[in-house]
């Protein structure tokens, strides 16, 4: 089962989330036996702000021969922004348990540099750690670099991860004597991937060319291809089809795979509906204004009288929507970012986006018109 991270339909003050569950069946091929039915469980939980990101995601397969195989992933980060540098740093942990065989495992810490513009990106990390195999800890030690264009609900990433890492085979002799031999790989895994979010459909699709150049794996391309279609905003079926290659980091084998299943979403997805009333508060009516607080941040009061809901996106938000809390007559949010002029539009109400009236506009790479606000 591939699972991707999209963007939050919804935000909680500062904070997006992504919770789905998926039931369903697979069609599983290994190089280690043939073609198999079986029922597949899954789930995706994400949080993540400007500053932190939480995702843990887990997939349990039963197939007909009897085996089980259980996979549980997890990932947390801390960004520090700097000017329109982000500097992250964070750390992975899997664990795979398959029927009959001992459990794999990995711990990664990783250190990312992002560099963000409007719409794209590029970034550049490390990271090493320890994978668990069979019963041998062995290192790992890996590299990246990638970019990444978005425009609107579509995104295109474009990155290169290079590991290095070793693989263990067990021999098991006549007179039972066990030796486990260690194999060290390296690989570098180009990837391209691209996600859409048409209307109520949504589709991810990855394309992947391995370059080994060390131990035993082979140089190959594959390919992924996932969808969900939301026939109500928290309820969808979802499908992928597609070949994984072997991941010695997380223990897992090549194989084929076809999958359907029920999904399940704590957040709303596809289309909003027609509003039945109109905006109270027009965004032309709205003013923005910045000051300075404690700590580096900055202050975002909107003054929007009579509005019931106020976000602001902008390159300091990440172009992310975030959404403002009452005070009174105004609406305000506190935001780590740097000082100087920056891009924002703001939404009132669930309305457009749009530049508030009291600041200077200018005309954005992608054709359309945001305000300059000045953080001091």
């Amino acid at each position: 089962m591939l699972a991707l991270v999209t963007p939050a339909r919804t935000a909680n003050a500062q904070w997006a989330r992504q919770t789905t569950f998926d039931v369903g069946g697979i069609r599983l091929t290994r190089d280690d036996f043939a073609d198999t039915d079986g029922v597949n469980v899954a789930g995706l939980w994400g949080r993540w702000n400007e500053r932190v990101s939480l995702i843990a995601s887990g997939a349990i397969t039963h197939i007909s021969d009897g085996r089980s195989t259980g996979l549980a992933l997890a990932s947390a980060s801390y960004t520090v922004p700097v000017h329109r540098v982000r500097l992250e740093a964070g750390s992975t942990a899997t664990i795979l348990g398959t029927s009959d065989q001992r459990a794999s495992s990995s711990w990664l810490g990783f250190g990312r540099a992002h560099v963000l513009g409007q719409g794209r990106g590029v970034w550049l990390g490390v990271g090493g750690g320890t994978v668990h195999l069979e019963t041998e800890n062995v290192g790992a030690s890996t590299g990246e670099v990638g970019g990444w264009l978005r425009r609107g609900e579509q995104r295109l990433t474009l990155s290169a991860a290079t590991v290095r890492t070793s693989t263990v085979s067990t021999v098991i002799f006549s007179d039972e004597t066990v030796l486990r031999v260690r194999d060290p790989v390296g690989y570098t895994d180009v990837s391209l991937a691209g996600h859409g979010v048409w209307r109520q459909l949504e589709v991810d699709a990855v394309a992947i060319s391995r370059h080994a150049w060390k131990g035993n794996l082979a140089s190959m391309p594959t390919a992924m291809l996932s969808g969900a279609w939301w026939f109500t905003p928290y309820v969808g079926v979802a499908g992928a089809i597609g070949r994984q290659l072997s991941d010695p980091l997380r223990g897992t084998a090549r194989a084929r795979y076809a999958t359907v299943a029920l999904r399940l979403s704590a957040e709303r997805h596809g289309p909003v509906r027609a509003r039945t009333t109109p905006p109270r508060v027009a965004v032309g009516d709205a003013s923005i204004v910045a000051a300075s607080a404690d700590g580096g941040a900055a202050m975002i009061r909107v003054h929007a009288a009579g509005a019931r809901t106020v976000e602001i996106m902008g390159d300091l938000t990440a172009w992310t929507p975030v959404a403002l809390a009452r005070r009174g007559d105004r609406w305000e949010v506190r935001l780590t970012t740097t000082p100087g002029a920056h891009h924002v539009v703001v939404r009132i109400d669930g309305g457009a986006w749009a530049a508030p009236a009291n600041l200077p506009r200018i005309d954005d790479e992608l054709g359309g018109t945001v305000g300059l606000l000045v953080v001091p």
